[in-house]
């Protein structure tokens, strides 16, 4: 996913378990009344297989070169008698939507199944397995993208399999959509897809990636976190100009002591504390099964007088840290060419991470504001697309929140807001309620490696994440 959250995700799994705890938990804890007749450890292995395969495509974003991965998806697709369509947004960037049709005419509009075929780049000189290999070892299916997303997409893939050869009855249409270009905003993918061919992936509800199944530590339940909305990504960047000179005659015009000291000024910057409806109903949830005083200050968190103690909390917890401000993270350097040169000109980029609503020309104000520095532009480049949050009430959000308490072990499922993008923010402003849950218990140590080294996915997980994909469906 674009950016998921950064340090926010590396903090996070401090607090999770161990991968073997949770296997355990996929593999045996699913209520007996709750299993279908479906053999799901076949299911799983041949997951696995697909998920193997599909990993072999190096569709590293830059550049991106889904065509042959999308390739191989619609001919898996054909073999069972689907008819996919593939619609290139540019010379090997590909997009694949296939429809499942209702059983006897639809009764209700479509439930669209989203996930991007694009990855971040691997370093294979820092991985213990070649990054594209798919290789199967230990149980898991290692390669980049098996958890993000393309893990995902081939669960959709087998579920939508399964549902067409077993013929259930459908109230609606199940839309497939595998996209280019998530990694790099979507501008071929999703984004595309909605400006020339809407009508393909119209849908009333949107499954996406973003929360997941976890644990944290001291907890007696899993927190089953479903995206119903996310921050917005700004881009910012920031323009010391001062006088070049020799750095043998130091002088007080200097553009990168200027920069420097205007992070410095930015690093002190405290953002105020904010709760957005998706937390505060989030910890609405979780008060039950908190000990006190988290259960009583959860309870009544939209509460002004519960904030002088709850904030504080919130502020400390790696969970909920990320999810109450406006965050502010440097990602990029440059200044000078040669090191006995006072540069001309110095520049920083920085990842702003905005809580819904907010406006982005006023957080602009904020930082010029608080640099205090006409010297240092303050300009912003990529700008966040505002979207509605989508209804925890709805029809989607009960259905899969009914199916893991069903199969999933014990636990809370709540609605999230997620501090990354992903593309559920077009979905969202195109009118359609978009919901993020990749259907999987990760640990810390799997969790870590998103974007990260050795990314694997169980086939345990894969196995769960085609039956709860499959069982909420049927529930739609």
């Amino acid at each position: 996913m674009f950016l998921k959250g950064g340090a926010h995700y590396q903090n996070l799994v401090k607090t999770m378990p161990t991968q073997s705890k949770v296997q355990n938990l996929v593999a045996s804890d699913a209520p007996e009344g709750a299993k279908s007749k479906i053999d799901w450890a076949a299911v799983g292995v041949e997951t696995a297989d697909l998920l193997s395969r599909y990993l072999q495509f190096d569709t590293t974003n830059p550049p991106g070169n889904e065509a042959a991965a999308v390739e191989f998806l619609a001919g898996i697709l054909r073999q069972h008698d689907f008819a996919p369509q593939i619609l290139e947004s540019a010379p090997g960037r590909a997009n694949l939507v296939v429809r499942l049709p209702a059983s006897a005419g639809p009764a209700a509009l479509p439930c669209l199944l989203y996930a991007h075929a694009d990855v971040v780049p691997a370093n294979p000189g820092e991985w213990s397995i070649p990054p594209f290999s798919g290789q199967i070892k230990d149980d898991f299916v290692w390669g980049r993208g098996a958890l993000d997303d393309k893990g995902l997409g081939i669960i959709f893939l087998q579920a939508l399999i399964l549902l067409k050869n077993y013929d259930l009855p459908l109230k609606r249409d199940i839309i497939l959509l595998i996209a280019a270009d998530e990694e790099t905003c979507g501008q071929y993918g999703v984004a595309w897809l909605l400006e020339h061919h809407p009508e393909l992936i119209r849908a009333e509800y949107v499954w996406d990636e973003g929360g997941m199944g976890l644990r944290p530590a001291k907890a007696a339940h899993y927190i089953y976190s479903i995206a119903v909305a996310e921050k917005g990504a700004l881009t910012v960047r920031l323009t010391a100009r001062g006088a070049p000179g020799h750095a043998s005659i130091p002088h007080s015009n200097n553009a990168s002591d200027q920069l420097v000291r205007a992070l410095v000024r930015l690093a002190n910057w405290r953002r105020p504390i904010q709760l957005t409806p998706p937390v505060i109903e989030m910890l609405r949830r979780l008060a039950p099964g908190s000990t006190f005083p988290r259960s009583l200050l959860f309870a009544y968190a939209n509460n002004r007088l519960t904030w002088p103690l709850l904030f504080p909390l919130l502020d400390k917890d790696a969970l909920f840290g990320p999810l109450i401000r406006n965050t502010v993270s440097l990602t990029m350097l440059r200044s000078g060419q040669k090191s006995n040169i006072i540069p001309a000109e110095a520049e920083a980029k920085l990842d702003i991470r905005l809580l819904p609503g907010e406006d982005p020309a006023s957080i602009l104000g904020d930082l010029r504001a608080v640099i205090k520095d006409i010297r240092v532009s303050v300009e912003a480049e990529d700008m966040p697309v505002a979207h509605p949050a989508s209804d925890s009430a709805a029809d989607f959000f009960l259905a899969l929140a009914d199916t893991l308490k069903e199969l999933g072990p014990p636990g809370v499922v709540t609605p999230y807001l997620t501090p990354g993008a992903t593309d559920s923010r077009f979905f969202r402003r195109a009118g359609m309620k978009a919901y993020g849950f990749m259907p999987m218990l990760l640990d810390a140590q799997e969790l870590s490696r998103i974007h990260g080294i050795d990314e694997r996915i169980s086939i345990a997980n894969l196995r769960f994440g085609t039956q709860v994909v499959f069982e909420t469906l049927r529930k739609l």
